[in-house]
């Protein structure tokens, strides 16, 4: 449940990354992809037609793979960043950032 929770947020953060500047979208997506693909056919399909139009994303991608494969504290460590940092933007985004600023930071100041 939570691989797939995972892989899906990438995907979506992906897929703002196409119309954000700061974000790489197709990095995300791949990302995304490689998560749910162990669990996902729809998934394996999109990552094989990524992988044929992007390869130089897929060897990094890859790379990444073995390595958090290696270190499922620093993964589970990651997803819970992108959570928080998930759980704030839509935060921000409902409050708007004027209204929750002036919440957050008289909490900050005392």
């Amino acid at each position: 449940m939570a691989q797939s929770i995972f892989g899906w947020t990438f995907v979506v953060i992906g897929v703002l990354g196409i119309f954000l500047p700061l974000l790489q979208g197709v990095l995300f997506i791949v990302i995304g992809l490689t998560i749910l693909s162990t669990h996902s056919a729809f998934a394996r399909r999109m990552l094989s037609r990524l992988e044929n139009k992007y390869p130089e994303i897929y060897a990094k991608v890859e790379g990444l793979k073995q390595r958090f494969a290696e270190s499922k504290p620093l993964l589970v460590t990651l997803g819970a960043v992108l959570m928080i940092l998930l759980g704030v933007g839509i935060y921000l985004a409902v409050l708007g950032f004027k209204t929750a600023y002036a919440k957050i930071v008289p909490i900050l100041l005392s």
